[in-house]
């Protein structure tokens, strides 16, 4: 693992990268640092959190308790991931054409979301748990809820499923003209409307209790963090954006009470937007050190597997008869090494392929 990190903090941040630094919101980093780093702590290392909450007496219980909310399921984490989406997606819109950002988009998240899913299916395979070729099908094409089927990737894979809508929603806006209109001054309202048709003919999906109702109650949050990006470069008023955030926290509240309520009190999207708009406005005084960016590069790998890879390195490390204790810190060091070759041998190849096919998509 350290010979990978030092390899890819020389070839990604040398110094010849000082003004692609300057122009980068590292703020965006560091909120998909904490997005990452929730849900991971939050699947796979509750059980600790859980054991200093319920003992006064440690030195732990305060920590715990205050670490707790923020990493409870890790859904503070993912809907920071939504924010965090919306924000970008709205930026780089203003400067790619339809088809381009489709482009860069599809060989931005498919490729590695395709090894991923297929690793997935030949560990089950092996151990006699995979499904059929049906239900694969319906998995990598991002198209399961539509034929019921179990999510991949330990349960993640419904997520991408809002990150692709949005793309194609920003999409359509774009041929439609209503991202150029005046900026986008429209989008707001177009945002709210959506927001109120999701929650009034709501919930969907319905084929899982676990899930039920995820388009409804989590997809106004990629909305929000649009309209967030609209409002910072001035296409909006500020109370535009403060009526629709108003307006799509009071939905998402809603959906949940109707179809979520275990998580009503949880308060995911309060945190979430206090979190995002609090490093936003520190935006201008963040660091950028390479460890920081480095380990936003790993966002989305460490997403896609940490549910099922980080299981099976504990689990192998505890069959080899390593101490419980330590199997996984193990684990964690394998999968972020993992992640790391990911990164550098699927993803960003697959990044700079898309950037190039685009760059023809540009040309007259």
């Amino acid at each position: 693992m350290a010979i990978i990190l030092r390899s890819m903090l020389h070839d990604r941040y040398s110094t010849g990268a000082s003004a692609s630094r300057e122009r980068r919101q590292v703020f965006l980093d560091y909120l998909r640092i904490f997005a990452f780093g929730s849900v991971l702590v939050g699947h796979k290392f509750w059980e600790p959190l859980q054991a200093a909450m319920a003992a006064p007496q440690s030195p732990w219980y305060w920590p715990a308790r205050l670490a707790w909310p923020w990493v409870r399921a890790g859904g503070v984490g993912v809907l920071v991931f939504f924010l965090v989406s919306g924000y970008i997606i709205t930026h780089v819109l203003q400067r790619e054409r339809t088809a381009e950002f489709l482009a860069r988009r599809a060989f931005r998240i498919y490729p590695l979301y395709l090894v991923a899913a297929l690793a997935e299916f030949a560990l089950l395979h092996a151990a006699g748990k995979a499904p059929g070729a049906a239900t694969l099908l319906w998995q990598i094409s991002l198209l399961g809820d539509w034929a019921g089927a179990p999510y991949a990737l330990g349960g993640v894979e419904w997520t991408l499923r809002l990150e692709l809508s949005f793309y194609l929603l920003m999409a359509a806006l774009r041929v439609t003209g209503l991202t150029g209109w005046r900026g986008g001054a429209s989008l707001p309202w177009v945002y709210a409307a959506l927001a109120a048709a999701l929650w009034a003919f709501g919930p969907w999906p319905t084929h899982t209790d676990w899930t039920r109702g995820y388009f409804s109650v989590y997809f106004p949050c990629l909305l929000l963090g649009s309209a967030i990006q609209l409002g910072e470069r001035g296409t909006v008023r500020p109370g535009v954006v403060a009526a629709l955030g108003a307006a799509v926290l009071a939905l998402h509240y809603l959906g949940l009470r109707q179809w979520q309520p275990n998580w009503l009190h949880a308060h995911f999207a309060l945190l979430a937007l206090a979190l995002f708009l609090l490093l936003w406005a520190l935006r201008r005084h963040l660091p950028a050190p390479g460890w920081v960016l480095w380990l936003s590069e790993l966002t989305y790998a460490v997403y896609l597997l940490h549910s099922w890879v980080f299981d099976a390195l504990r689990d192998g490390a505890l069959r080899a008869g390593l101490p419980a204790a330590l199997a996984p810190l193990l684990a964690l060091a394998g999968l972020l090494a993992l992640c790391a070759a990911l990164v550098r041998w699927v993803e960003q190849p697959m990044i700079r392929l898309g950037r190039r096919l685009s760059q023809r998509l540009r040309a007259p």
